[in-house]
């Protein structure tokens, strides 16, 4: 990245301003997805970036507001937050049950009934 190791220690520990540019570059070399590691950042929870930055959660997310046309993005524009919100977890719930059933899968064990 073309930083000191002590640099890039403060970098990943918070300690130092996050630059956009330094964490595409990061994201890149690593092959991970720079939307975690912002959402990370941002929210101060270091765990999404290290749960979401290896199966591109977030850049999933962007691409798919990206695909939006432009009538569904102003009519998504107008919901409120809290009926956004709710729509989220239920679409997490739903996909938290999908990711359980390939654990399971990749365990060999049963799905549940």
């Amino acid at each position: 990245m073309g930083i000191s190791p002590r640099a890039y220690q403060d970098f990943e520990n918070g300690r130092t301003g996050l630059l956009l540019a330094r964490v595409r570059l990061f994201a890149d070399i690593l092959k991970l997805d720079h939307f975690a590691i912002l959402a990370a950042f941002h929210l101060g929870k270091p765990r999404i970036a290290h749960v979401f930055a290896h199966n591109k959660f977030m850049l999933v997310q962007a691409s798919a507001v990206d695909e939006f046309d432009g009538e569904m993005q102003n009519a998504v524009a107008a919901v409120d937050p809290l009926t956004v919100l709710d729509a989220h977890l239920q679409f997490y719930q739903q996909l938290a049950e999908a990711g359980r059933a390939q654990l399971r899968a990749a365990d060999g064990r049963r799905p549940k009934d």
